[in-house]
């Protein structure tokens, strides 16, 4: 019994064989197939992987510039309200200067006309001395 097992063995063996012989290149074939079939499912899953960590990176990229962007404004706001601050303290100078000139000009104003209701000579003296004119009467 055990021979005739052992025989069976030997005969499968050698019918294997002889098919892979007669069939070598359907069987390289189908072979080469899987193996290419293997290979694509490997790349794509490669390719997804790079796709997945490449839109990350992108995400991120983002991310970063909107926090940029967001301290940016930050800071031309504060620079903004700096710039209101200095108008505002300039216009008060502004203010506080034309109201001084506007002070001097009523007290020349009645000074001149003092001068001329009292003391003529003395405003032709001023105004010759100040423009550099003669009066000629």
């Amino acid at each position: 019994m055990m021979a005739s097992l052992d025989c069976e063995v030997i005969m499968t063996k050698k019918l294997i064989l002889e098919f892979a012989l007669k069939n070598w290149k359907t069987i390289t074939i189908v072979f080469l197939c899987l193996a290419l079939a293997l290979k694509s499912r490997y790349d794509y899953h490669l390719m997804q992987k790079a796709y997945q960590i490449q839109s990350d990176s992108v995400q991120a990229q983002i991310e970063g510039l909107k926090e940029i962007h967001k301290q940016e404004i930050q800071k031309k706001q504060l620079l903004m309200e700096s710039h209101l601050e200095s108008i505002a303290v300039i216009e008060q100078e502004y203010e506080d200067a034309r109201k001084e000139l506007e002070e001097l000009k009523l007290n020349k104003t009645k000074e001149y006309t003092r001068k001329y209701r009292d003391d003529k000579q003395q405003l032709i003296k001023d105004i010759e001395n100040k423009f550099g004119v003669e009066y000629v009467p």
